[in-house]
């Protein structure tokens, strides 16, 4: 039985997608708050979802298993580097995840052969999803989320032919590609020309809008990981007391030597779920963004940023522009941003911060990234994808 074949024995009314993500959505970490959300909301535009995943434990549940982990993989990637570059890649381009692949498309292809879907929609990172879905789709329409570019990222990427003859063969396979930011979608229209390629952002839970208060304080919060492509030494070595900096979350083994060597005073509390990362926003007075080219920072806005912008957060951001900068930009809410080569506009950034009085955003600015809008605006797109069945007297 041909997936096609179900589509024409379903009711409108009952339309059933298959999410592929290799992380399961269950976890509790911020990653997954996306689908989590989506998932929840999809069924009121007349999409049920089932998901194949993973599957795995919740790293978010033993950060101390998830911090060593990270360590290790960090280790790996320093060693493997030189072979890596010589493929024009990063090794983080190729994580273990890669292996989850052909059983991914075993159980896919299982899913669609017991069970009656409508379309497949395959979110990455981690980028294992969308190969395994490319291959196992049949011709049901598939749709590609790309959360953070793959090919051309900086991140992954180092301009070698791999990534990108791999994206190619997903991008021709997929009825749509999502991407999260103006720029991203920009990048990947300019690239695949032919493929339609839409923006669904990422954003945050309205309930969180009732969770702001007023600052009290001088405390700056990182919450999320932080790599060696999210340098902190030029904020650090223009941090004065009483601001005080708290990084929630996974540090990089060299962002802990920038930490030691600055001899400035950081609170590390270590990763935990997403209520907590939460509550932990709320408490603080500025939230921080730090982004070097490296993390791909032209196209990529951090989840985070929509969830600190929603808590009423003043949003320090520094980096060489780019994408997070332009979202502030456009929301009125880039007073704040200070390059990561330019010590005179990171203390400018951190007087501001002193002399306080800095107001939210409003909450209508924000409201087009309320994730039941989303998750509206993504059953239009899968709505869009699907074929008018017939009538028997249209037949005819």
């Amino acid at each position: 039985m041909t997936g096609r074949h179900n589509r024409n024995q379903r009711n409108r009314s009952s339309r059933r997608l298959l999410l592929v993500s290799h992380r399961p959505i269950e976890q509790t970490g911020g990653p997954a708050a996306r689908w989590r959300a989506f998932v929840r909301h999809l069924p009121e535009h007349g999409w049920e979802v089932d998901v194949v995943s993973a599957g795995g434990g919740d790293e978010f549940a033993s950060p101390g298993h998830a911090q060593a982990r990270a360590r290790v993989m960090e280790t790996a990637g320093r060693v493997s580097d030189p072979l890596f570059r010589l493929a024009g890649l990063r090794p983080e381009a190729l994580p273990l995840s890669m292996l989850w692949i052909p059983r991914g498309v075993r159980e896919i292809r299982g899913r669609l052969k017991v069970g009656s879907y409508d379309a497949v929609l395959a979110t990455a990172p981690p980028f294992a999803a969308l190969v395994a879905a490319a291959r196992a789709a049949g011709d049901l329409p598939l749709v590609v989320e790309l959360r953070d570019l793959w090919a051309g990222n900086p991140a992954f990427d180092r301009d070698g032919p791999i990534l990108r003859r791999a994206e190619a063969k997903v991008v021709a396979r997929a009825s749509a590609v999502i991407a999260v930011t103006p720029e991203a979608a920009a990048d990947l229209r300019r690239r695949h020309p032919s493929a339609r390629v839409e923006e669904i952002p990422n954003g945050f839970e309205p309930a969180l809008i009732a969770m702001r208060r007023a600052p009290s304080g001088t405390t700056i919060v990182h919450s999320g990981t932080l790599t060696k492509d999210r340098p902190l030494t030029p904020l650090l070595q223009a941090l004065r007391p009483p601001l005080r900096l708290v990084l929630h979350g996974y540090v990089a083994p060299e962002i802990h030597k920038e930490i030691q060597q600055s001899g400035a005073q950081v609170e590390l509390v270590p990763p935990s779920g997403w209520e907590d990362a939460v509550r932990r926003i709320a408490a603080a007075d500025v939230a921080l963004v730090t982004q070097s080219r490296g993390a791909g920072d032209a196209t990529a806005v951090a989840a985070k940023v929509y969830e600190y912008l929603a808590l009423g957060k003043p949003v320090l951001c520094i980096s060489h522009g780019g994408a997070t900068e332009a979202l502030l930009r456009r929301l009125g809410a880039d007073e704040l941003c200070a390059r990561l080569d330019d010590p005179a506009s990171i203390e400018a950034a951190l007087a501001r911060i002193g002399r306080g009085d800095l107001p939210p955003v409003a909450t209508e600015r924000l409201a087009q990234y309320e994730r039941p809008r989303l998750a509206a605006r993504l059953a239009e797109l899968l709505d869009s994808l699907q074929q008018p069945v017939a009538s028997p007297a249209e037949a005819l």
